[in-house]
């Protein structure tokens, strides 16, 4: 089974201070008997990067990228293709406090990679997409 990294989770496996690391970790855990791939975008890892940052310094965003690149979550670069899909999910929504355009970029990769569950944090994704759903 393959899953999707979206940034919320990424911040909150790669940061013990955060307040979702033990719900992560968990998650892993059980996602693991199940031989998972497990998979993110630069997309996400750039919104990680900027988010650990900002709240965090350098030090913090450092381990991050390296514990990263050690990982065994592989990293997708979104295409041109992708960003206009994005483009146009986002305006086709009704009000703006939907789904962002970050957002956006994650469905749209999930769809070109045929994944249908997202580990997030993020409760913007529960119409479209399993989030945290460990298939057995």
């Amino acid at each position: 089974m393959t899953y999707f990294f979206d940034a919320s989770f990424l911040i909150a496996l790669f940061n013990s201070e955060d307040l979702f690391h033990s719900k992560a970790a968990e998650i892993i855990k059980n996602a693991e008997p199940h031989s998972p791939f497990f998979i993110t975008s630069n997309i996400a890892v750039a919104e990680t990067v900027n988010a650990l940052f900002r709240a965090n310094g350098v030090i913090v965003t450092k381990k991050f990228i390296s514990s990263f690149k050690k990982s065994n979550i592989e990293e997708f670069f979104v295409t041109k293709e992708i960003f206009s899909l994005s483009y146009k999910l986002l305006f086709q929504q009704k009000s703006k406090n939907k789904l962002n355009l970050f957002d956006c970029l994650h469905l749209e990769t999930m769809k070109h990679l045929k994944v249908d569950t997202i580990f997030t944090f993020d409760s913007d994704f529960k119409n479209f997409v399993k989030i945290n759903e460990i298939d057995t």
